[in-house]
């Protein structure tokens, strides 16, 4: 379902608040039936001509149901769903194995790392002249020699069994540099007796002959072997979830009517003895406009750029895009192309923000707030290009808002015939203000996120709550991957004083309204329109019933009514 918007003036919107009505006489429930294929094209039609009317158009809702009994239809849909299924699992199955490779790769990576780690600090010494850090690589090596090479050279012979006859052998062992390979400077420099010097000088050969001759080159190669491994792996791992991501769209597009409550569940319909299918979708779609008023100019061309904090984004706000953009290797000024009514990130955008939160379970982050922002922007350029499929726009702050909820069922009767029908339950046309379209664009950013939210869940990149892996262990361990403490904060409160001073302003409208003297500009509560029986009626309502007339009449003339 979607977002409920508010309505108003004077309902749920305070006056100057914002904008969005829809009068009763700009709505209407239409139902039509005709012979197969005619209410797909209609459909279509509209959804073709209303981009050529000047309006910025989205299908924002889709479900479908099939009864078993329609059985070419089922097969051709559902099925395909099974199909698709199928496929999802093999794929994950396939994700699965592959990260399993990935982590026994990676467990013999990490350990010939460390080997390489220890070469390093001896090169990286000898080439500084630091003893410091050869003695720390060469020690950790004579202790894997010990542990891993020479316990294995039989009892009598290895340090760790002769520990008995010498008992500081293994330390001695470990004071031995390179150059000790002779048994009497051993002897000397050790303090020990001479069995043992030539004992010493004889394993020191050897770990020397191991560290350099035998070990080290396999721990190249083996090293260099196992990198292609893995960085090989980790592309099959990314690649097979590239692969599985359009397979889970296709999936996800077909949206069961019964997946969710539905009113099929309650309907005289009888999915399990007659063959039917029902399908819905829902359209959105907004063009600005200036209420026709004699003398008035109305601005056709677009502000310059402004910044950031004009638009009504806070300082937080900006630092957390600049850091999204500096990812994507975008360099942002902080400026933004001004909207004809700033700032256009206002408190009643700000309110929708939590509605659309708990509608479509993701967090809207200041991105997300960005791209609602920059989708209308966009539709501006793209209408002042003057190109033939979409009209100029008015640089105006107030629109033109259609709602069109369409089903489309299509009946087989058990003689053969079939029959196709649309109902519109109902067209709907409003007067929007630049506010409550952006939060609009805002719902159409969040069900694209919820879409990806969906993938990126099946394949392991977010956990169920739609957080990233990377959060959830850091809410789990701040100490340990340290989460940065606090929060931003995205609403912007007035200061004490303006505060003060709204609440003696409206005080006094209320007082004057008591009187019977109706002092509007007292009692707004916004930059937008609020003589609401003066203006909105006489003006910009107008507008509205002149586009609900031709839609409705094109609905009409393409079915054929008188």
């Amino acid at each position: 379902m979607v977002v409920k918007y508010p309505e108003g003036p004077p309902e749920e919107l305070k006056p100057g608040e914002g904008v969005n009505i829809s009068p009763k006489p700009a709505e209407v429930y239409l139902d039509f039936a005709a012979p197969m294929g005619k209410c797909t094209k209609v459909y279509y039609a509209i959804a073709f001509q209303l981009p050529k009317w000047g309006f910025q158009t989205y299908k924002i809702e889709e479900e479908i149901f099939v009864s078993p009994i329609l059985k070419p239809y089922y097969d051709l849909v559902i099925s395909q769903k099974d199909t698709l299924q199928g496929q999802i699992k093999t794929g994950l199955a396939s994700i699965s194995t592959a990260i399993s490779d990935l982590e026994l790769i990676m467990h013999d990576w990490r350990k010939y790392k460390e080997y390489m780690d220890y070469y390093l600090l001896i090169e990286k010494g000898k080439k500084e002249g630091n003893l410091e850090l050869i003695k720390k690589g060469d020690q950790t090596l004579r202790s894997i020699f010990i542990d891993q090479v020479d316990v294995h050279t039989g009892e009598g012979i290895a340090l760790k069994l002769i520990t008995s006859r010498w008992p500081t052998i293994i330390a001695d062992f470990m004071q031995l540099s390179d150059e000790d390979i002779d048994p009497k400077k051993i002897k000397e420099k050790l303090k020990v007796s001479e069995a043992e010097g030539v004992v010493l000088a004889t394993k020191n050969k050897l770990y020397l002959e191991w560290r350099d001759r035998l070990f080290r080159p396999t721990v190249e190669e083996r090293y260099k072997t196992l990198t292609s491994l893995k960085e090989a792996r980790k592309k099959s791992v990314e690649e097979y979830k590239n692969m599985l991501r359009p397979v889970i769209a296709r999936f996800k597009m077909i949206e069961d009517a019964l997946s969710k409550p539905s009113p099929l569940l309650k309907s005289v319909l009888r999915p399990d003895a007659q063959a039917f299918a029902l399908d819905s979708m829902r359209i959105w779609a907004w063009r600005p406009f200036a209420p026709a008023e004699k003398w008035k100019i109305t601005r056709e061309k677009p502000l310059d750029r402004i910044h950031a904090l004009k638009a009504g984004f806070t300082r937080s706000e900006i630092d957390d895009l600049h850091k999204e953009l500096d990812k994507e290797g975008e360099k942002w000024d902080e400026k933004v192309d001004a909207l004809p009514l700033e700032p256009s990130i206002d408190t009643l955008v700000r309110k929708m923000i939590k509605k659309i939160e708990d509608e479509y379970k993701v967090k809207i982050t200041t991105k997300d707030l960005y791209k609602a922002r920059e989708m209308l922007v966009t539709q501006f350029k793209a209408a002042y290009k003057g190109t033939e499929t979409m009209p100029t726009w008015l640089f105006s702050p107030y629109y033109i808002f259609v709602e069109i909820p369409m089903k489309r069922s299509v009946i087989r009767f058990p003689d053969g015939t079939e029959m196709e029908g649309l109902s519109i339950e109902n067209l709907k046309v409003y007067t929007a203000s630049q506010n409550i379209i952006i939060s609009r664009c805002l719902e159409i950013v969040a069900r694209d996120k919820q879409f990806d939210l969906y993938i990126n869940t099946l394949l392991g990149e977010y956990g169920a709550e739609g957080k990233k892996i990377t959060e959830i262990v850091e809410e789990e361990y701040p100490e340990i991957y340290k989460k940065e403490v606090g929060e931003r904060k995205t609403e912007v409160k007035e200061s004490g004083l303006m505060n003060v001073i709204k609440k003696i302003r409206i005080a006094l409208g209320k007082f004057f309204e008591t009187l019977g003297m109706e002092v509007g500009f007292l009692r707004a509560e916004g930059p937008y329109e609020f003589a609401i029986q003066h203006r909105l009626a006489k003006y910009y309502l107008a507008e509205v019933s002149t586009w609900f007339s031709t839609i409705k009449e094109f609905f009409l003339k393409s079915f054929e009514f008188p």
